[in-house]
């Protein structure tokens, strides 16, 4: 499960320095390299309009996004992650996001598609702290989101996607192929509390059932640096911890390093 993303879709206004906002029943479509959208009500700072219209157009390797309705604004999204980067087309339904003392992000649906991976999901609801203490805002949401956060996903699928989500089934079963099987994810429920998480998702492919796990998760801000440290993933009574990380070693990229029981992030 791609547990950052929806943090990941904040990045527009983290790197814009934009402190408070809201978005109302946003939907969205690209096909790349462009795409379109419109927003209920859309407001940032003290800046206030009804209706936002959204244009977002993929030039080299940053997202140009344009505002139409509060003001003629544009930002900037640079270094997407590849969920994004790659993707030919995205679609967005009902999102919203309030973004005042907490971070709260929820979605009827979403849908990433690229020549090589599909990645779709259903009742998307993460809520998270804010630590405004911090003067950049994406330091502000992970600092927040390690002491207190609640993620809910009603249903998630992947086909040919690296991952969690990959390495579970492929500890679960090993003849499993992440570039011919899909894996279907129900019942996401992940939580931290105090820099504690635990989590459990309903798992369905060619072995099913319910995948458990905890941990302990830190974020040093100087070097933009999440460590995640795996006390246990369990499958039914079946300890999946090794298997897990064997395969999430073989998955290890420049932002992503792993050496059990940890995993390291690199915030772009």
């Amino acid at each position: 499960m791609k547990i950052l993303l929806a943090l990941l879709m904040l990045s527009p206004f983290a790197q814009a320095q934009i402190s408070k906002g809201e978005i109302k029943n946003f939907n969205f479509k690209y096909q790349t390299p462009m795409g379109d959208g419109t927003a209920d009500s859309f407001s940032y700072q003290a800046k206030y309009d009804p209706t936002q219209n959204v244009h977002v157009e993929k030039v080299g390797e940053e997202f140009k996004i344009h505002l139409e309705g509060v003001e003629n604004q544009d930002l900037s999204f640079k270094n997407p992650p590849s969920l994004i980067k790659e993707a030919e087309s995205i679609q967005l339904s009902a999102f919203n996001l309030d973004f005042q003392e907490r971070a709260i992000l929820t979605m009827s649906s979403g849908s990433f598609q690229s020549p090589d991976k599909e990645i779709d999901f259903k009742n998307f609801n993460l809520a998270c702290d804010r630590i405004s203490t911090f003067p950049e805002i994406m330091d502000q949401v992970l600092s927040g989101c390690i002491q207190k956060m609640n993620l809910k996903v009603g249903g998630f699928s992947s086909m040919g996607a690296e991952g969690i989500e990959n390495a579970l089934l492929m500890a679960m079963d090993q003849k499993h192929d992440e570039f011919k099987s899909s894996v279907s994810i129900k019942n996401v429920d992940f939580k931290v509390n105090g820099g504690k998480f635990q989590f459990a998702v309903d798992v369905k492919a060619q072995i099913s059932g319910t995948v458990t796990g905890s941990g302990s998760v830190k974020y040093e801000v100087p070097l933009k640096k999440v460590t995640v440290k795996v006390s246990e993933i369990k499958f039914g009574f079946l300890d999946l911890t090794s298997q897990v990380f064997d395969q999430l070693k073989k998955q290890e990229t420049a932002s992503m390093k792993v050496s059990k029981p940890y995993i390291y992030l690199t915030i772009k």
